[in-house]
């Protein structure tokens, strides 16, 4: 179903996702554990990134809130990319038809709405949590992938070999499921790849509003938010957290930019030959 270069992508993603499950557990120190004779410490040879105002190993905090961050990042991707490209499909086979017509008032409609006011109106009513803040985000944010592969569906449907494997007697489901969609959920996967440092910043942005992680799980977005009171006296209590999501958004960012050039010198190169 994937070319190698959605395949390097998925690889690429699921092996930063491993590092940073694995990682968290190297650490000596529980990041849940209080000490209060060693509160705002400054990095040493002990605590390499020094600890917060309760005391806590900031470094072991920062490794296990990016494990959590990636891994239900990650989980929303894909999710939302399978929907996308079921639906996705479907619609593209009903071309003109009412499903398809269903599809695009949906899509319209979720595409006009803000994610971040949308998540957060439905979080205060069934309560916060980043499972559910990625549930209700998987529900909105398939409607781009989706759109992705309807058109490719689309155009797909009238080349000569699908034509000719209907003309064949092959049932339609597998002509759309088997035949058609392999080859149309590439630039779909691609997108959402590019689409993942918004994600792990989403994350951060609702803890930072305390709909996302709750306490006393470690969070980027939430440690940054309690971090704010002591920047002019323990900067390094916010430095840590904010350059840890930095260097995740970098590092998502530069794999899709990779995989997208190669994929973009490959498609030009078959083209001039």
């Amino acid at each position: 179903m994937f070319n190698n270069s959605n395949r390097t992508i998925l690889l690429a993603l699921c092996l930063i996702t491993v590092f940073f499950l694995v990682i968290p557990w190297c650490s000596k120190y529980d990041p849940l554990v209080i000490s209060m004779t060693e509160r705002l410490l400054p990095p040493s040879q002990i605590h390499w990134l020094g600890t917060d105002d309760l005391g806590r190993d900031l470094l072991s905090r920062v490794l296990h809130g990016i494990a959590l961050t990636l891994t239900v990042s990650v989980v929303a991707l894909l999710s939302s990319l399978f929907i996308g490209a079921l639906l996705g499909a479907l619609a593209g086979y009903y071309y003109s038809r009412w499903p398809d017509r269903l599809f695009c008032w949906i899509a319209d409609f979720l595409t006009s709405l803000p994610f971040l006011l949308v998540v957060a109106a439905i979080l205060s009513v069934v309560g916060p949590g980043l499972v559910k803040a990625y549930a209700v985000l998987t529900a909105i944010m398939w409607t781009n992938p989706a759109r992705i592969v309807r058109a490719e569906v689309i155009r797909t449907l009238l080349l000569d070999y699908v034509v000719a494997e209907r003309a064949m007697g092959a049932p339609e489901w597998k002509i759309l499921f088997v035949t058609v969609l392999p080859t149309c959920v590439d630039s779909a996967v691609l997108f959402s790849v590019g689409y993942l440092p918004e994600i792990v910043a989403l994350e951060a942005g609702l803890s930072f509003l305390g709909l996302g992680v709750q306490p006393p799980q470690p969070s980027l977005g939430k440690m940054i938010y309690d971090s704010v009171t002591y920047i002019g006296t323990a900067s390094w209590v916010a430095l840590s957290p904010a350059t840890a999501l930095f260097l995740i958004v970098l590092i998502i960012q530069g794999v899709a930019w990779a995989v997208g050039t190669r994929r973009s010198q490959v498609s030009l190169y078959q083209w001039k030959n």
